[in-house]
């Protein structure tokens, strides 16, 4: 799990690195968008739909994943964790949960 957690945050962390370049356009876009008042005002709109495009189809695909995937890797933790581990577990979660 820890592991994990260290694979995610240098995820984040190179990807914190890498936006700026990532916001970019092409660059007949870019010469468009530089050369017009209009489109310069549009510029940074014109980035953020273009990131969006790009994080759209691996929220869904990776959504859908998980929604599938979800008991049989939820069946495999109960298998290999013993069953007082699953328990504790279990309560840790309920524990965490705010109260309504």
């Amino acid at each position: 799990m820890r592991k994990a957690l260290v694979v995610g945050a240098l995820v984040l962390l190179l990807a914190a690195i890498v936006a700026p370049l990532a916001s970019a356009q092409c660059v007949m876009c870019k010469t468009a968008l530089t050369d017009s008042p209009e489109g310069r005002a549009i510029n940074q709109t014109f980035n953020r739909a273009i990131l969006l495009m790009l994080v759209a189809p691996y929220a869904i695909v990776g959504t859908l994943m998980a929604t599938v995937f979800r008991r049989p890797l939820a069946a495999v933790l109960v298998q290999r964790l013993r069953p007082g581990r699953v328990r504790d577990l279990l309560q840790l979660t309920l524990l965490r949960r705010p109260a309504r």
